[in-house]
């Protein structure tokens, strides 16, 4: 197919001039009043077969304004719809119900068109709007020459699961020349069109939290520019700026965006002491409360607000509910806000009775498709660990262990010791399920400080087969811009700061101390509350000393202890001085 090679590369650069997209009335996500679409499934591609056609799949989003403009001048014009006729199924599939077929084609954004043979072969994947002029011919080419357009493998074939933990000099340099070279020192963020990234924003906050004095003003000129971004009546944040100066959010509200804002916003008010973050921190907050939780505790999955006002997208994920449970702690963490931490919990409890499976695990909706999915089980899994930590609960981190060994028996695979997206594939006719670095990092991440909070060294034999999968090519050469894996990394390679508060949890003194401690900002961080009433912590590799004048803290590493720290306004420079023997 070198014409329809030849075609889309072309085309790429045309839309790279695509402006702002025109509003319209706005009526519902998708209507299929004609039956014009079909489902996703193994009966549309057996009809596929049987009357040799050609499957098309829209993979669209609720929040997504070019899907929309997709849809009314795209797949209902009339010539689109004469040509689809005779030779092709259209399948529209949203992608936010299904993590499966979604990262599988994210690369190709929203909406992504992807044109399948009769036989379930991959032919063209199509990213973004098409308009009539440019999608009557890749239909008419694929119907001439239906051999499969060549993308390459990027990054290439996967290694077997290694020894090795990290990435090598080589290529942790890369990326740090990358990260450089994309910095834009008038604007503040990396690169043009600028998404707020949660491990982008955890490295850079971690880089400054050491002293680091390229990063912390970098950190600094991008929060404070990425105020813009806040919608000001809303107090959303939008996922991305489409123009270098953030002056064009996109006015796209998921939840991922939130838990980042919401957590790189409170964190920073505490590490830098500006009213501005914390103000920003307060609005994300806000909108996640009025917004985007939902009556019996679990969370809407987003906001859209461009193209017909789309608004909230009411239906309630465990992946989404575990991403708001994480932003919300690492809000209380920070703040105290008591508010927030009971939304955590209620978030906590609906996501524990509605979507729990039996083993630990989540699923995704009250009834998947599909599944199990590694987003739902991992991100809960993490906001378990997180609310373990904001209360001191060890009912949370019973939870999270479980989540942690459904994850373990469910997900990984032990040829690469990478985790694939999901337990079983997304359909017959396609290949196993893929497995995608950013839930791969997630869970690396998720292990490595498992392993600590519960004491078991297989959580952390698992978090190094997954640093390892990470740092092969078949991963690094997909992208060049890897904050996320240069994060998995570092906490693999470290201790995370740990604080143990030994008192009475009935007791205001405690209660002041663990308060200080949660505080303190960095997020890798092991933060224990021990009343001895309850029984032994999980992981008990501190022999704490009885101290005869009531509650203290102490800052430990594994082969030291701090003095007792009676002060909660003497823990963070307790913690500093710990951090400093550490390194």
């Amino acid at each position: 197919m070198a014409f329809m090679t030849r075609f889309l590369g072309v085309l790429a650069i045309l839309l790279l001039g695509i402006g702002a997209v025109p509003h319209a009335p706005w009526a519902a996500p998708l209507e299929n009043a004609d039956g014009f679409w079909s489902e996703w499934n193994e009966a549309t591609f057996a009809r596929a077969r049987a009357e040799k056609k050609f499957v098309i799949v829209s993979l669209q989003s609720w929040w997504c304004p070019w899907c929309l403009t997709m849809n009314r001048e795209t797949w209902a014009n009339p010539m689109v719809r004469a040509e689809l006729r005779d030779h092709f199924i259209p399948v529209h599939v949203d992608q936010d119900s299904r993590p499966d077929i979604s990262q599988r084609y994210e690369r190709w954004g929203w909406p992504a068109t992807i044109i399948f043979g009769p036989d379930g072969t991959e032919i063209v994947k199509l990213r973004g709007f098409y308009s009539p002029q440019f999608f009557i011919p890749v239909l008419r080419e694929t119907i001439k020459d239906p051999l499969p357009v060549d993308y390459g493998e990027p990054g290439g074939p996967e290694r077997e699961r290694t020894l090795s933990t990290g990435l090598t000099d080589a290529a942790r340099a890369a990326i740090l020349a990358f990260l450089g070279k994309a910095w834009d020192p008038a604007n503040g963020g990396w690169g043009k069109s600028k998404l707020v990234d949660g491990p982008t924003l955890g490295w850079f906050l971690d880089r400054a939290k050491a002293g680091d004095a390229e990063a912390t003003p970098r950190i600094k000129q991008t929060l404070t520019r990425m105020i813009a971004l806040i919608d000001k009546d809303s107090g959303g944040i939008s996922q991305v700026t489409l123009a270098p100066d953030w002056s064009k959010p996109s006015l796209e509200f998921p939840m991922f965006a939130q838990q980042a804002g919401l957590a790189a916003y409170a964190r920073a008010s505490v590490l830098f002491g500006d009213s501005a973050y914390r103000k920003a921190a307060d609005d994300i907050y806000r909108f996640l409360r009025d917004k985007l939780a939902g009556p019996s505790g679990g969370f809407h999955a987003s906001m859209g607000m461009a193209e017909g006002q789309p608004g909230v997208d009411k239906r309630q994920y465990a992946r989404e509910t575990g991403q708001a449970i994480q932003g919300l702690a690492a809000y209380y963490d920070a703040t105290g806000n008591q508010e927030a931490l009971a939304l955590a919990i209620a978030g906590t409890d609906w996501a524990l009775r509605e979507r729990a499976l039996n083993g630990g695990g989540f699923r995704h909706a009250a009834q998947d498709a599909a599944g199990p999915y590694l987003a739902d089980s991992v991100e809960m899994g993490a906001a378990l660990l997180a609310l373990h930590r904001s209360t001191g609960n060890a009912k949370w981190l019973q939870a999270a262990i479980a989540a942690g060994d459904f994850i373990a028996a469910t997900f990984v695979d032990p040829k690469t010791g990478g985790f694939f997206v999901s337990a079983s594939p997304d359909a017959k006719h396609l290949p196993k399920p893929i497995k995608q670095r950013e839930d791969n990092v997630t869970t690396t991440r998720f292990f490595t400080l498992l392993a600590f909070y519960a004491g078991n060294a297989r959580y952390r034999e698992i978090a190094e087969a997954g640093m390892g999968y990470l740092a092969s090519p078949a991963v690094l050469e997909q992208a060049a811009f890897l904050p996320d894996v240069l994060l998995a990394e570092d906490e693999l390679r470290n201790e995370p700061v740990h604080v143990t508060v030994v008192g009475a949890k009935d007791d205001p003194r405690s209660a002041a101390l663990y308060a200080a401690a949660l505080a303190y900002p960095l997020a890798y961080k092991r933060a224990e509350w021990w009343d001895k009433r309850e029984g032994r912590l999980a992981n008990p590799d501190v022999d704490y000393p009885d101290f005869p004048d009531g509650p203290a803290a102490f800052a430990c590493t594994r082969t030291f202890c701090s003095l007792p720290v009676t002060d909660a306004a003497a823990i963070p420079a307790q913690l500093d001085r710990l951090q400093r023997a550490m390194r």
